[in-house]
């Protein structure tokens, strides 16, 4: 038997495809024999990973579809002629893009359906949260679990520095948003608490809005640091390296994210590792993601968050719980609890696989 891992598209950068690279790894150390393939491939995983059209499988071996959208490689999974695993990564509601973005549009919209479709062909999925599992119920798999994103501490901290961004660790307040730059993201609130924040508790505020960023969102955005003269105090760095996505985060003084849709968010669990404190709207898996890591905010509003910035960074106290929580979340997210949990559910899978 063999366990073969199939996605659309691999990326190392991708959180997805970082999760199946992690999962193919912990597989080999638990004794299974593993193979990869995907439909479109990054060249620097060539040789570690097939193309699809390289596909083969033998009756025995266990499928394990990674599904993050809308794409016609779906139909390949659910015409498969057995059963599958799948692991959902959960599809943003299409409402999001609806009159910005209608290509996102439609992909998410053929992703609800296809979810659908490629759920009847399924004998076991995962989520990388409770939020992504109950939906995955909610499309009639009768066997799922919660498996979260593989996230290496040391694959972080090991990091070098990038010296172009160290000179913004100037003593200027630094909060960082990190991730795609699309609708539901909601960068543009953020731009407006840092407004806030510069013109009614202090002018020393950076906000850092890193990612790359949908061209008709990217104008919005734009628009609105210039209708508030923020053109000093936000800087969009576009997609960046590992080393300086790492240096950001050693020298920011918080992680901002008020993301209205989050399967899992790889940055909250990123900002942990770093240290710092986590503003956070509560929505989607960003509450069971955060834990007592980090503060979910009770009130959004531009004047809110800032306020809320300022009474936590100020209060030792609390800072001292959100470094506890930290603690305690970085623990349930450590690879070797994931490893457990994925040799508990692949000895469930098997059993289902030779019932």
């Amino acid at each position: 038997m063999k366990i073969i891992q199939v996605a659309h598209a691999l990326h190392p950068t991708d959180a997805a495809s970082r999760q199946l690279l992690n999962m193919d790894k912990i597989l080999q150390e638990l004794g299974y024999e593993t193979k990869m393939y995907a439909h479109r491939l990054d060249e620097s995983l060539a040789g570690r990973v097939g193309l699809m059209g390289d596909f083969s499988a033998e009756p025995e071996d266990i499928v394990i579809y990674h599904m993050t959208t809308g794409t016609s490689f779906n139909r390949w999974v659910w015409n498969y002629p057995r059963k599958i695993a799948l692991f959902y990564h959960n599809i943003t509601p299409a409402r999001y893009f609806f009159g910005n973005a209608w290509g996102s549009w439609i992909k998410c919209l053929r992703g609800r359906h296809d979810l659908k479709r490629i759920a009847r062909n399924t004998f076991f999925a995962w989520g990388a949260s409770e939020y992504s599992r109950r939906e995955l119920e909610a499309v009639g798999i009768e066997r799922t679990a919660v498996l979260p994103i593989v996230v290496e501490p040391e694959t972080y901290t090991g990091r070098g520095e990038d010296e172009a961004v160290l000179r913004y660790n100037d003593g200027r307040l630094n909060l960082l948003v990190v991730g795609r730059g699309v609708p539901h993201k909601k960068q543009d609130e953020a731009i407006e608490a840092a407004a806030w924040y510069r013109d009614n508790i202090s002018s020393d505020i950076r906000l850092v809005i890193i990612g790359n960023i949908k061209p008709s969102y990217e104008k919005k955005l734009h628009d609105l640091v210039k209708k508030h003269g923020m053109e000093e105090n936000v800087l969009f760095t576009g997609q960046v390296s590992d080393e300086a996505l790492c240096t950001w985060y050693r020298i920011a003084d918080g992680l901002l994210c008020l993301s209205e849709h989050e399967g899992f968010c790889v940055p909250l669990v990123e900002a942990m590792i770093f240290g710092l404190p986590i503003f956070a709207k509560p929505a989607a898996a960003v509450p069971e993601t955060l834990g007592g890591a980090g503060v979910l905010l009770s009130d959004t509003s531009p004047a809110g968050v800032a306020d809320t910035v300022r009474q936590t960074l100020t209060d030792e106290l609390a800072l001292a719980r959100l470094k506890k929580g930290r603690a305690e979340r970085l623990d349930a997210f450590s690879p070797g609890k994931v490893k457990e949990r994925l040799a508990e559910d692949m000895k469930e899978i098997v059993r289902l696989w030779q019932a």
